[in-house]
């Protein structure tokens, strides 16, 4: 049988096209001409079986993804030599790397893959954040903010967000946020303008007192400095303590005005009566004077001379008294002045006291009140760590028998000075009775604040207290937890209480413990 020519073999093959009623694609039309030409079909084109080995080849270097990518694209166009190709790439990558060094570049690296869509962690991670930025936007004011936060966190929640509308969404969202953040700035510099002029009155209103003055320039100063929230917790108590020293002053003012009325009344009361008194004495020395010019002798005359001296003496006796009066109203001024000045230093004591132990300058009860509920606020506020400490001085009662409560007193203020050079600046150091004290460690882990106290007790047995000759080594007990989230503060000072009863059960001496 003669062999068929192409072109022959080629009509025959689209005749079987036609006949079968198959589609003229290039797979079809190479199968019927290999049967018209008797020649064995093509086995298919391996390519789930190259995809497997594409998965598997390195991509960490830049080299080694251009032709990772070379190699799926062969995939994808069946080219049997683009494989041959990337296979030898691979094989000589050494050869080309050392190619490229010595002539001092850098292989190009493959040009990057554009997402259409946006990873769904990605996603995830976008919308927590835009739900942390609604909390600082005020809901009133920025309503159409809220909004729109809310309908792009459903976009990006929404599997998977495109992100072409996404990146439209963002611009539009950065547009308003851009305002947003603006009128946040002018509210901060409103209520700081408003602040100032506040401080800036009350101080002209009570300039001649010292110790308003001060708080005045220090709270001016303050409001200059950045707003973090430890500066505004001290914003708020300087604020507190201006506000309570004006009311104060404000208060003593009116007792004041009230004494002071009361003396120009007592004046005034003084003077119409000299005043009278003067009126009715001056009348009659006119009566005497016309006495006496009509007067023929000194029989006549001495009648008259005799009211003359008795109206002048009581003139003076008048002026006397009410000399006397005025002198007494001046030293009773003098002496409202001298207690209103004793007033203002009783009061700059009292606050002083009011937070802090007199013997051992540490927070009494009430300020380690108000210094714990701040801290713990803090702390739930930035998700931090809190420790407390619960400390007492072991050996006092014996110590007061044998050397007598001063020495006790001593003690205890030794032992404040040593914990404050041995304690972090933060750190909170309170005595709320007469040998207990509590240390509120913030930011601190139960470990750490143990390893403070460890540290503390070190410190005192390397300085021991000096009493006249002797040396005395002073050992605390002390019981150490760790906040819970939104613990009331009694319920933790109670726990550090329990957590120190236990140190101390655990023998004599200094114990530490930890709850």
């Amino acid at each position: 049988m003669a062999e068929r020519s192409v072109p022959d073999i080629a009509r025959e093959a689209f005749r079987l096209l036609a006949t079968r009623k198959l589609p003229p694609t290039p797979e079809n039309y190479q199968t019927v001409y290999e049967e018209v030409a008797g020649q064995l079909p093509r086995p298919p084109f391996p390519s789930k079986a190259l995809r497997q080995i594409f998965s598997v080849l390195p991509a960490q270097s830049a080299v080694q993804q251009r032709i990772a990518l070379h190699f799926n694209q062969a995939i994808n166009d069946q080219n049997w030599h683009g494989i041959q190709q990337a296979i030898l790439a691979y094989a000589h990558m050494d050869d080309v790397l050392a190619a490229h060094q010595s002539m001092g570049t850098v292989p190009p690296a493959p040009a990057p893959q554009m997402l259409e869509v946006l990873p769904p962690e990605l996603a995830e991670q976008l919308a927590r954040v835009l739900e942390h930025i609604l909390p600082m936007l005020s809901e009133d004011e920025d309503r159409r903010m809220h909004e729109l936060t809310d309908q792009l966190v459903h976009f990006l929640r929404i599997s998977p967000p495109a992100l072409q509308d996404l990146l439209h969404m963002l611009q539009n969202y950065a547009y308003r946020l851009s305002f947003a953040t603006e009128d946040q700035a002018q509210r901060r510099r409103a209520i700081q303008g408003l602040l100032r002029t506040m401080v800036t009155h009350t101080a002209e209103l009570n300039q001649e007192d010292s110790t308003l003055q001060t708080l005045s320039t220090t709270l001016l100063q303050a409001l200059e400095q950045p707003w973090t929230l430890p500066h505004l917790d001290q914003l708020q108590q300087q604020l507190q303590t201006l506000l309570l020293r004006q009311l104060d002053l404000h208060s003593r003012a009116g007792e004041a005005q009230a004494h002071i009325k009361d003396l120009l009344g007592e004046s005034l009361q003084r003077l119409a009566a000299l005043s009278h008194s003067n009126t009715v004495q001056t009348r009659q020395i006119e009566e005497c004077a016309g006495q006496l010019e009509q007067a023929q002798g000194l029989a006549d005359m001495a009648p008259v001379l005799e009211q003359l001296v008795a109206a002048t003496r009581s003139i003076a006796t008048e002026n006397k008294i009410a000399h006397a009066a005025l002198q007494d109203l001046q030293e009773r001024s003098t002496q409202e002045q001298q207690s209103i000045e004793a007033l203002q230093k009783a009061l700059d004591t009292a606050e002083e006291l009011a937070r802090h132990d007199p013997l051992t300058r540490a927070l009494n009860a009430k300020g380690l009140e108000e210094g714990l509920d701040r801290e713990m606020a803090r702390a739930t506020r930035y998700r931090t760590p809190l420790s407390l400490a619960s400390m007492t001085l072991e050996g006092m009662h014996a110590l007061g028998l044998e050397h007598g409560p001063a020495l006790v007193e001593q003690a205890q203020c030794h032992l404040a000075m040593v914990a404050r050079s041995v304690l972090r600046p933060q750190d909170l150091l309170a005595r709320d009775q007469a040998n207990h004290f509590f240390v509120v460690l913030s930011g601190a882990h139960a470990d750490d604040a143990l390893q403070a106290l460890i540290r503390l007790q070190q410190e005192l047995e390397r300085r021991p207290l000096l009493s006249e000759d002797e040396k005395i080594s002073l050992r605390i007990s002390a019981g150490v937890v760790q906040a819970w989230p939104s613990e009331p503060r009694l319920d933790l000072m109670n726990r550090a209480d329990q957590s120190l009863q236990h140190a101390q059960m655990t023998g004599s001496g200094g114990r530490l413990a930890r709850g």
